[in-house]
């Protein structure tokens, strides 16, 4: 069965790079271009996504607002990217789980090695 993956970023043309990076690497893509839409896809999906790669800065609810409020979050393994870095970002990002943290702009090959790494390694329950 394929990997999901989930994509959410409200800048198109990198949703669209990463979803087809993603499609053309073997996994099954979802996209959204805001936390309130990624919560929908999140709460109709038949079964949970491996991988959310997921901005910071979207409109309306930010990333890190929507882990916080994602109870299902421990099963899925979490990339936050951000053009915004600050030390309270990333702090805040550890502290709901995120487990790559990414500062744009980044390299594609690196993102597409460390999402394969992270789920190899599965999610620790």
């Amino acid at each position: 069965m394929k990997r999901r993956v989930m994509i959410v970023d409200d800048e198109a043309l990198l949703a669209r790079t990463l979803s087809h990076a993603f499609r053309d690497a073997g996994y099954d893509v979802a996209t959204a271009g805001s936390a309130e839409q990624a919560e929908e896809i999140l709460a109709a999906a038949e079964r949970p996504f491996d991988l959310l790669i997921l901005d910071n800065r979207l409109p309306g609810k930010s990333g890190l607002e929507m882990l916080a409020a994602w109870p299902q979050r421990a099963r899925t393994r979490i990339v936050l990217m951000t053009a915004y870095d600050t030390a309270e970002t990333h702090q805040r990002g550890v502290d709901l789980g995120v487990d790559l943290y990414l500062r744009k702009p980044f390299d594609l090959s690196t993102l597409l090695s460390q999402a394969a790494k992270l789920l190899e390694e599965g999610v620790e329950t």
